[in-house]
C-alpha cells in the first residue's frame, strides 16, 4: 500500500503559497494521504522521523508534496529519497529573494537568499516537478534543468467571492490605500509606511487601511511610527479573517503592495476582481500580469508615493482604465480550478514516470 505526504512548515496565515500547498491535501483524490506541517521547522522534523518510526507498516510513501523552496525543507525530500527510493518528489518555485544588500539585517537577508537559491537548484535537478505561478519562474528553473517537469498554474479568487462589477461601481469606497498581507518587511510594510505618512503630510484626508498578519514586535512599530508622526485615519486589522478582508476590499480604491520578493500574489487577484486599483513594486515575477496593476520601481519609496497621489488625484480615470479588465483577468483564474489543474498535472506526471520504469 503507498500513500502521498504531504511536508512543509510556516509561521504565517494560510494565504498565498500554504492556501495552495494546503488546497492541494485537500483535494488530493488518493485516500491514502498523510500531512506532517507545522508552525517551526524542528517540530516539522520531529513529526517526520516520528512518522519515519511508526510507519513501518505496508504504507509506502510513493509521493511526496512539498510547501517550501528553501534548502533546509528540500534537504527533508533528499532524505526521504533515501528511505523511499522510487519516490516522486513535487514543490513550489514562486520567487527568488533579493540579492542581499550590506547593512542591517545583512547576515539574515544573505542567509534567506542561499538557502532559497541553493533550493531551487537541487529542486531543478532531483525533484519530478515544479509547479510555479509564472512564467519568470518556469524560465529560470528550465535554465537550470531544460529537462524539468514545470507546472504553471496562477489559482486566483475563490468563486463565491465573486462579486458583479456592475454592483461593485457602485459601492461606497472610504479607504484611499490599503495594504493587505503579510506585515513584513520583505512584504513591504516598512515601504508603504513611509510613503503613506509623506501623503498624509501633504493630504491629511487621505485614509489608510492596514491589515494581515505581524508578529508583536512588528504591530508595536507599526503602533509606534502612527503615534510618533501623528498620522491620523489609519485603521489597522491584524490577523484579519476572510469575511473583514473582502470587506475592507470592497471599501477600497487602491490596493499597495511594496513586496520586494513574491510570486503572483494572491491579493492581486482579490483587489482586482473587488474592482481595486492595484499599485506594486514591478518585480520579474509578475511578468505575466504587467498590464493589470500600476507599476513603481522596485524599493523606490519616492515614486511609490507619487504613483498614489496620481492615482487618488484621478481616480475616476484610473478606475476606468484598470478595474474592467483587471476584473476580467482575476475572473479566469479561479482558485478551485487552478488547484484542480496543478493536482491532475501531477498526477498525469506520475503515471508518465512509473510507466517508464
Amino acid at each position: 500500500m503507498t500513500l502521498t505526504l504531504f511536508l512543509g512548515h510556516g509561521r504565517t496565515e494560510m494565504r498565498g503559497g500554504p492556501a495552495i500547498f494546503m488546497s492541494i491535501y485537500s483535494q488530493w483524490p488518493e485516500r491514502e494521504k498523510y500531512i506532517i506541517y507545522e508552525k517551526s521547522y524542528i517540530r516539522t522534523v520531529k513529526k517526520l522521523v516520528s512518522f519515519l518510526r511508526n510507519n513501518k507498516s505496508n504504507k509506502n510513501v510513493s509521493t511526496l508534496i512539498l510547501e517550501n523552496e528553501y534548502f533546509t525543507e528540500v534537504f527533508l525530500a533528499l532524505l526521504l529519497k533515501i528511505f523511499y527510493r522510487v519516490l516522486t518528489i513535487y514543490g513550489p518555485a514562486y520567487h527568488i529573494p533579493s540579492a542581499p544588500v550590506y547593512g542591517k539585517g545583512f547576515i539574515n537577508s544573505l542567509v534567506h537568499y542561499i538557502d532559497y537559491k541553493i533550493g531551487l537548484w537541487f529542486m531543478a535537478i532531483v525533484y519530478s516537478g515544479i509547479y510555479t505561478e509564472n512564467s519568470y519562474m518556469r524560465n529560470y528553473i528550465l535554465g537550470l534543468n531544460p529537462k524539468q517537469r514545470v507546472i504553471v498554474e496562477s489559482p486566483g479568487i475563490k468563486e463565491e467571492s465573486i462579486i458583479p462589477l456592475g454592483e461593485l461601481k457602485n459601492y461606497k469606497r472610504d479607504i484611499d490605500l490599503l495594504y493587505l498581507t503579510s506585515m513584513t518587511k520583505n512584504k513591504g510594510i516598512y515601504d508603504f509606511l513611509d510613503a503613506a505618512n509623506q501623503i498624509q503630510r501633504k493630504y491629511n484626508k487621505v485614509k489608510i487601511g492596514i491589515a494581515g498578519y505581524s508578529s508583536p514586535a512588528v504591530m508595536d512599530y507599526i503602533e509606534n511610527f502612527i503615534k510618533n508622526n501623528n498620522m491620523k485615519n489609519v485603521e489597522i486589522y491584524p490577523n484579519v479573517n476572510d469575511a473583514d478582508k473582502y470587506k475592507l476590499y470592497s471599501r477600497s480604491k487602491i490596493y499597495i503592495l511594496p513586496s520586494v520578493e513574491d510570486g503572483i500574489p494572491i491579493t492581486f487577484y482579490e483587489a482586482w476582481s473587488y474592482g481595486v486599483v492595484v499599485i506594486a513594486y514591478n518585480l520579474e515575477t509578475y511578468s505575466d500580469v504587467k498590464d493589470y496593476f500600476i507599476q513603481v520601481e522596485k524599493s523606490n519609496v519616492q515614486e511609490l508615493k507619487d504613483k498614489c497621489i496620481e492615482a487618488c488625484r484621478n481616480y475616476n480615470q484610473t478606475f476606468n482604465a484598470l478595474a474592467e479588465k483587471s476584473y476580467n483577468y482575476s475572473l479566469n483564474h479561479s482558485f478551485s480550478n487552478g488547484i484542480e489543474n496543478i493536482i491532475n498535472q501531477i498526477m498525469e506526471n506520475n503515471k508518465m514516470l512509473r510507466r517508464a520504469r
